[in-house]
């Protein structure tokens, strides 16, 4: 991990000075009395509470966020860009600095916990509903929520069965509805984090592809700006994102805003430190060898470990080698009088069965031709491996559809966590195609193939999204792609995809159950369609978008 230099971090803290006491390089303690028993974080300012209701407030004041009304005890803070609000012990909010006379405040109220967002603020009632005040939407009415959290122009609950639902702005997909269940949230400026009940970390929304969590076990989570935070149970501190390591545990609560995070030590001693907002990148002590030294390929497409040992690298001609350090290539596959390859088309990609050791079999997706020389066809395939080999003569077909074009076939073949296997197939440029739900066509079909036999080479999953919906064809798992070429599986279980874009924009996508990842109304975030049509597509918007030029 970069961290800032010395010099950086020694004119950060003069920058600081007339605002923060004792600043240190690294880490700053906040100003005294320091025994709090909870801490908040907003653009530029702290804000923490005393275990007898006194608020204290440090940092930028530059809208009055740090004036506290006198006299005020409170059992919550919450801080937001240029503001600041407080929970009183009668039940009652008051709120101070930018645009605090537009919050609710005096008189007694029967709210139990409060968030500060960007420019707004929510809060829930004793029986669980929810109420914002600022720019975002009303929450929906009749949810009862557990946990409430404000960002830039949305915010999020966690329901009773603890759901993720949102509401207000998602231009970044931050405000995704996700089922869970999930034990804790917190809202950031453009993202938000869920913890499900293992500890393990899930994030969504801006700069998503920053926001993947370490496999790490928290118990709680804390979203800023560019950066989030989560505490283990030994009470030390992870951050990922635009972040530094933060200070040496313990700490007992974290919290996150626009450039920094702060945590509690067990005694009420709060610490802060500065985030990075470069996002430094990952920096690996290792020196690079060459993998297949003194060896050509023909078009390869695709890699993966080899039971036994070796990677096995697959061309699209037809041929999968294993490689193996000190053994010279072995051919374990070979197709080539099966697979037609035109344009695009071709032996595009292979999987093992998730029980290899049980079942010994290979998945195999490529394009052929049939009796007819002039029609081709696509064609999922799984094939036994008997003595580390892959035996052609004793291919069962799974799948197969007609192939109009040399193009968009798709090319990805996935084992889910539950051992379904996912397959992304092209539009095969009918791009309506990938909008109709009665073909597979621009969709990731997801089927299970245990058990596969000439009869029944496949059989539908129970919790396909689309099972239920009439005329639907029930393979079907996501839709809206033009020609899918990669997927694949993170650590928590998430599918991310690669789609090929038309004009402008490739695009990388969360895939999740029933999601339309938009084509041909979207390309990239793009809208090529109607505006109302596009809005009402509810399509998912990609994680990250990059030019065509760029591919």
């Amino acid at each position: 991990m970069r961290y800032p230099s010395p010099v950086t971090r020694v004119l950060g803290c003069v920058a600081l000075a007339m605002t923060l006491v004792g600043c240190v390089t690294g880490a700053t303690p906040a100003p005294g009395p320091r025994e709090f028993t909870q801490l908040t974080v907003g653009k530029d300012h702290v804000c923490g509470l005393r275990a007898d209701g006194v608020a204290v407030c440090w940092g930028g004041n530059d809208r009055g966020q740090l004036d506290v009304p006198e006299g005020m005890r409170f059992r919550q803070l919450a801080a937001g860009s240029s503001f600041s609000c407080g929970l009183r012990l009668d039940g009652a909010l008051a709120c101070w600095g930018r645009e605090a006379t537009a919050w609710p405040g005096g008189g007694v109220g029967s709210w139990q916990t409060v968030s500060a967002g960007r420019d707004q603020l929510c809060a829930l009632d004793a029986a669980g509903a929810a109420s914002c005040w600022g720019p975002v939407n009303p929450p929906p009415e009749g949810p009862r929520y557990t946990a409430i959290g404000a960002g830039a122009g949305f915010a999020c609950g966690l329901t009773f069965a603890g759901g993720l639902e949102c509401w207000g702005g998602n231009n970044r997909g931050q405000g995704q509805w996700r089922e869970g269940p999930f034990t804790a949230l917190s809202v950031g400026w453009q993202h938000v984090c869920v913890l499900r009940p293992d500890g393990a970390a899930f994030c969504q929304g801006h700069n998503h592809e920053q926001f993947v969590p370490p496999t790490t076990s928290f118990t709680s989570v804390a979203a800023g700006r560019g950066h989030s935070c989560g505490l283990t149970a030994t009470g030390a501190p992870v951050c990922w994102g635009s972040a530094v390591d933060p200070p040496a545990g313990p700490f007992t609560a974290l919290s996150s805003g626009w450039r920094r995070a702060c945590g509690l030590r067990p005694g009420g001693e709060a610490i802060c430190w500065e985030m990075d907002a470069r996002a430094p990148p990952l920096a690996l002590n290792v020196a690079p060898a060459p993998a297949f030294a003194g060896r050509e390929f023909d078009y390869p497409v695709e890699l993966f470990p080899w039971p036994g040992g070796g990677l096995a690298v697959v061309e699209r001609h037809g041929v999968i080698t294993v490689h193996a350090p000190g053994t010279p290539p072995r051919r374990v596959l070979d197709l080539t009088a099966r697979v037609f390859t035109d344009g695009d088309l071709g032996l595009l990609s292979a999987a093992l069965d998730p029980e290899f050791d049980a079942f010994p079999s290979l998945y195999v997706w490529y394009s052929t031709k049939t009796g007819n020389e002039s029609e081709v066809m696509i064609r999922l395939s799984r094939m036994p491996v008997v003595d580390g080999r892959a035996i052609p003569g004793e291919e069962l077909r799974i799948l197969e559809l007609p192939q109009l074009s040399p193009t968009h076939m798709g090319g990805a073949l996935r084992f889910g966590p539950a051992g379904m296997l996912h397959l992304g197939i092209g539009d095969d440029r009918e791009k309506w195609d990938a909008q109709n739900l009665l073909n597979l066509r621009g969709a990731i079909v997801r089927i299970d193939v245990r058990g596969a036999t000439a009869e029944r080479p496949y059989r539908i999953p129970d919790d396909n999204p689309l099972l239920a919906t009439p005329g639907a064809r029930p393979e079907i798992w996501a839709l809206g792609l033009r020609n899918p070429w990669r997927m694949e599986f993170d650590a928590m279980g998430r599918l991310w995809v690669a789609d090929v874009g038309e004009q402008q924009e490739e695009e990388v996508s969360i895939a999740t159950p029933g999601a339309n990842l938009g084509w041909p109304l979207f390309e990239g975030a793009r809208c090529h369609g109607e505006q109302r049509a596009c809005e009402a597509l509810g399509a998912t918007p990609p994680v990250a978008t990059y030019g065509r030029d760029q591919g």
